[in-house]
């Protein structure tokens, strides 16, 4: 029987540079049961929490056209993964650090972080970009949403060392460079995500790209020897 994908979401953070864009990529455990030891964008599956009403309740703003639960998780994730919270007011760097270490240690959840914190979600400040939808024959499978966002303001980005490690402010073509050069290791939808999102200058053209684009769901075709690729009738569409 073929595995039903899991709702999943990922948000690629982005900062402005002299040189250009940059994306921030995680190294994921070896330890993981999902692709370890690949180079990721803050994310993860969507749980129950996700889709509560209390969920909801803190998201602010604008989340269409994709589902708050996505939403929610995108931001949840990010804050789990690399300590970056998209919050609708500024909290001080030492609270946020105090409590992502609470939720690491599993003393508090989500959700009570940010009663913890009395902190609402910037539901605009990451734009969804792409949905891409894991193949049949692939065991794990996910129906993941991705968002791009500019980095919070003054905000450090860090790996949980738990889950993920090696955080790197990376521009896409030098870590697409790294990839050929078997020095990262990377799935296919992170290199195709990163191709996009090296095509604009800054990230206030990029955000502004999200805003007006279509959403063509995308499911990879597998060639061969488990190559991926984009039907060609998606590529450069979705």
């Amino acid at each position: 029987m073929l595995a039903s994908p899991r709702d999943a979401a990922s948000v690629i953070v982005c900062r402005d540079t002299p040189d250009g864009i940059e994306v921030y990529l995680l190294r994921r455990s070896s330890r993981s049961p999902a692709i370890p030891d690949a180079y990721v964008f803050p994310g993860g599956t969507i749980d129950n929490n996700d889709k509560s009403p209390q969920a909801r309740m803190r998201l602010v703003g604008q989340w269409r056209p994709a589902e708050p639960a996505f939403t929610y998780a995108a931001i949840r994730e990010t804050f789990e993964e690399c300590g970056l919270l998209y919050s609708v007011d500024p909290v001080p760097a030492d609270a946020l650090r105090t409590a992502r270490n609470r939720m690491i240690e599993g003393v508090r959840n989500f959700s009570e972080t940010l009663i913890d914190l009395d902190a609402r979600l910037d539901a605009t400040a990451i734009r969804y970009f792409s949905r891409w939808i894991t193949p049949p024959v692939v065991p794990q499978r996910f129906d993941a949403r991705f968002y791009v966002a500019r980095a919070p303001a003054g905000q450090i980005a860090e790996a949980d060392a738990f889950e993920t490690y090696d955080g790197r402010w990376l521009r896409p073509a030098d870590a697409l460079a790294a990839v050929e050069r078997n020095e990262l290791q990377m799935i296919f939808p992170t290199i195709k995500h990163l191709e996009r999102v090296g095509a604009f200058a800054t990230v206030d053209e990029l955000l502004a790209f999200a805003d007006t684009k279509k959403t063509i769901p995308v499911t990879p075709d597998v060639r061969p020897g488990s190559f991926f690729s984009i039907p060609p009738a998606l590529e450069n569409t979705w």
